[in-house]
């Protein structure tokens, strides 16, 4: 799975995820989100957290 900047991602817990940055070793910067919309957190996301992509610049994802 290809994950670029300022994708939204629905991680494994249940909050999304807005990709901030990426690094050469495939973890990610991640502004997380819960339910309501809140910023939880700022913090590095690795893939084994990710569930699925749900928005991406290049397509919609549903």
């Amino acid at each position: 799975m290809q994950i670029d900047k300022f994708y939204v991602v629905k991680l494994k817990d249940n909050n999304k995820a807005i990709i901030l940055a990426k690094d050469k070793r495939n973890q990610y910067l991640a502004e997380i989100i819960d339910k309501k919309g809140i910023t939880v957190d700022k913090r590095i996301i690795t893939k084994d957290e990710i569930n699925r992509v749900i928005y991406s610049k290049k397509e919609k994802i549903r």
